[in-house]
């Protein structure tokens, strides 16, 4: 290029270009550089098209991408390149390309265009043009109603997805012919009359494009003839395990057909057969509705309406057989009534079973009744049979039959108190009323706490209690024949007493007299007809030992004789082991004061002589003499020594009483025994005098307090005199007033 020496040039002319170096003088040639071609851009636009148009292209259709060029004014003619992924990249003048779709036709496409006569001018690429391939598609068939009502038809629609551009190719066949396909119907929808298995599929483009075939659809005509599903054996409950028979069953018109049955349901078969009926062995899975239909045999696409539901409603629970008894006791030479059910289902036949203790269960042969009577005793057992082939119910619970015997059992009580006290030991005893013969027997209890357990004791024995209270029967049957028994024996009724007893002690005197004893008695508080008691005796609060014939002596049951004070107390026991009453209440015993001796009466005036003074002997002595002018009046005699002693007695006991009151009460007391001076017979003759200190009437001081004598006489042993007879007796009592001091108050005996 003529003036272009520079290193950079600019062109806006298309074409191929190069360029080399020179320099120096003479000028040096570098090699031409490597051709670069410049194209021109012009302004149209082009945009790639599709034919057949459809949304939807499917992997075999045949298409064509056309390249068109949005002309300006003028008429160009154009060459067109191509890029995509199986399309051709060469300039040519076709502005389309036409290829089967496949898998690896699916891409962008894009193409540009070039005039003819200037080969470095083009427009700019088009936008891509997606192409996607779908898998070969499956036509659809869809039907209103696959039964033909009687003179009417149904309609059929044909469809591919959601694509355009399609016709439609029907086909109809039979389970005798080959598929043909229905001549002039192209359309989407056709409508049928005919029975049989029907398809179709879609059709488009040039060359032309099949889509697969829809799947079969059976079309059927119906028949007016009404079917009815029917259970054999007809039992309102069905158990699992057992075996039954579903009869489909046409209500023919008046013509004989041959049929054929087809069955819907849980678990039967959905094919057209022969046979109108099926038999299975019922489980859980068997529950469910049953139905059925019908078709000529020379007809397969001809049938009847489904018939309603039948519905199998399987119990999952094996049956137990209930077995039931008027009574389970035979009377002697009778005989009683079993009878076995199967709750409220039908159609059972029994069979039953008999065994004892020693020997195996066995049948009862030709006994299959619901009822049956048996004169035996025994175990009994039975269970339902039905159907075929036969199925069996579980055995019933046994029901024991036994045999009365006529013996007669009574409940006995040792021992036999009428009355029973919480803690207390019993045996109850069950006796057989035997009859001439000697029968080993075995025993059993009903009650409370008793066991009910056949036993060969024929006694219980327990510690009573609150819950031991009730009724007691017993029954006996004999060891060799352990279902042949009495009947119950009459209720003997236990009735406890809660509260512990309390034994009581009474005795009519406290003192034990000289030389004497005191009786105790011990009874229990209970009722009246409480019996059995033994009495056991204690002295001292402490002690837990109980007298013996050394402490006391024992006379009838519940009374000793007692010679020894201390506190007493006493218990009833009874029983073995024993049972003790609570304590009874303690009662003290004392001893009376013995009378002092008469070796004591010489030394007692003179040691209370020192204390009281001779103003006591003056007064005393005055007393004497006021006592000897009125004799008639002041002396009794007593009749007897014991009344002297049990004065003595009196007289000490007032003299204790009287020391301690004249410390706390005030009260002084003197006691003077005197000898009668005139009794020059010694005739034991003695005078008492007591003198009493009253302080009770005075105000001011003891001064003023008064003294009372009361003096007794006593004569122990009057004197015979010869020729005469004996005075009477006389005691006598007189009192006297007499000033006193405050310190008297000793006590004075002078033979």
């Amino acid at each position: 290029m003529r003036d272009q020496q520079n290193r950079d040039i600019r062109v806006s002319q298309g074409g191929i270009y190069s360029c080399r170096g020179t320099r120096g003088n003479p000028v040096y040639y570098t090699d031409i550089s490597d051709v670069v071609t410049i194209e021109k851009t012009i302004s149209n636009k082009v945009v790639v098209k599709q034919q057949p148009n459809w949304p939807q292209i499917f992997r075999g259709e045949t298409i064509t991408l056309t390249c068109e060029v949005q002309e300006g004014g003028e008429t160009t003619e154009w060459e067109y390149e191509w890029r995509g992924p199986s399309t051709p990249t060469q300039w040519t003048h076709n502005n389309d390309v036409t290829f089967r779709v496949s898998e690896s036709s699916s891409g962008d496409y894009m193409c540009k265009s070039r005039r003819r006569d200037d080969s470095y001018s083009s427009t700019e690429w088009s936008e891509a043009f997606t192409l996607s391939g779908s898998n070969k598609p499956r036509a659809t068939l869809t039907a209103g109603t696959t039964i033909i009502p009687v003179g009417g038809s149904v309609t059929l629609t044909c469809s591919v997805q959601s694509s355009d551009g399609w016709k439609y190719e029907w086909f109809r066949r039979t389970q005798t012919t080959s598929e043909v396909q229905i001549r002039d119907q192209e359309n989407r929808d056709i409508r049928v009359s005919q029975g049989g298995i029907y398809s179709c599929r879609g059709t488009r483009g040039n060359p032309v494009y099949y889509t697969d075939k829809s799947d079969d659809v059976t079309i059927e005509i119906t028949f007016s003839n009404k079917v009815v599903v029917k259970q054999q054996p007809n039992w309102p409950q069905t158990f699992r395990g057992e075996t039954i028979t579903l009869t489909c069953e046409v209500q023919e018109g008046g013509e004989t057909t041959e049929w054929e049955y087809e069955w819907r349901g849980p678990r039967t078969p959905t094919q057209w057969t022969h046979n109108n009926d099926v038999t299975f062995r019922v489980s859980e899975s068997s529950s469910g509705d049953y139905m059925c239909k019908s078709r000529r045999r020379d007809d397969s696409y001809s049938s009847t309406e489904w018939s309603e539901a039948f519905t199998l409603s399987v119990s999952t629970d094996k049956p137990r057989a209930t077995l039931t008894a008027g009574t389970t006791i035979i009377p002697v030479g009778g005989s009683v009534t079993l009878t076995c059910s199967v709750q409220s289902s039908d159609g059972w036949k029994y069979e039953w079973f008999r065994r004892t203790q020693r020997t195996s269960e066995v049948q009862i042969r030709d006994q299959q009744n619901r009822d049956i009577r048996v004169s035996q005793g025994g175990i009994y057992r039975c269970r339902g049979t039905r159907g075929n082939p036969v199925y069996y119910t579980d055995k019933s619970y046994e029901v024991t039959i036994e045999i009365t015997f006529s013996n007669k059992v009574v409940v006995k009580q040792q021992p036999n108190w009428p009355q029973i006290f919480r803690g207390e030991t019993i045996t109850l005893t069950c006796e057989v009323q035997e009859g001439g013969e000697t029968t080993e027997w075995e025993y059993e209890w009903r009650g409370p706490r008793t066991p009910t357990q056949w036993t060969h004791n024929n006694d219980v024995t327990f510690v009573v209690s609150e819950s031991s209270s009730g009724d007691y029967m017993c029954k006996s049957r004999r060891r060799d024949d352990s279902y042949s028994s009495t009947e119950w024996s009459e209720a003997f009724t236990l009735s406890v007493s809660t509260d512990q007893p309390k034994a009581q002690i009474t005795s009519h005197m406290r003192d034990i007299p000289v030389g004497g004893s005191v009786t105790l008695n011990c009874s229990v508080n209970a009722s009246s007809s409480s019996s059995g008691w033994k009495y056991y005796w204690y002295r001292d609060e402490k002690s837990s030992e109980a007298l013996t014939t050394q402490d006391a002596v024992f006379h009838s049951n519940g009374q000793i004789s007692v010679s020894q004070e201390g506190l007493y107390r006493c218990r009833g026991g009874r029983g073995n082991s024993v049972y003790y009453t609570e304590d009874s209440q303690s009662v003290r015993i004392d001893k009376k004061a013995a009378p002092e001796p008469e070796s004591s009466s010489f030394l007692t005036p003179l040691i209370v002589g020192l204390v009281c003074g001779v103003l006591l002997i003056l007064l005393l002595l005055l007393l004497l003499c006021r006592f000897k002018q009125s004799k008639d009046s002041f002396f009794v005699r007593t009749r007897s020594t014991n009344q002297s002693s049990a004065m003595n007695h009196m007289i000490k006991d007032e003299a204790q009483h009287s020391r301690h009151a004249s410390t706390v009460q005030g009260d002084a007391c003197v006691y003077e025994s005197i000898k009668d001076l005139h009794d020059t017979q010694n005739d034991d003759s003695v005078l008492y005098a007591q003198v009493s200190h009253d302080r009770a009437k005075t105000k001011k001081d003891n001064d003023d307090s008064l003294l009372y004598a009361q003096v007794y006489y006593t004569k122990a042993k009057p004197k015979r005199h010869k020729g005469k007879p004996a005075p009477a007796a006389a005691d006598e009592t007189v009192y006297s007033e007499v000033k006193s001091q405050t310190a008297l108050g000793n006590c004075a005996e002078i033979k």
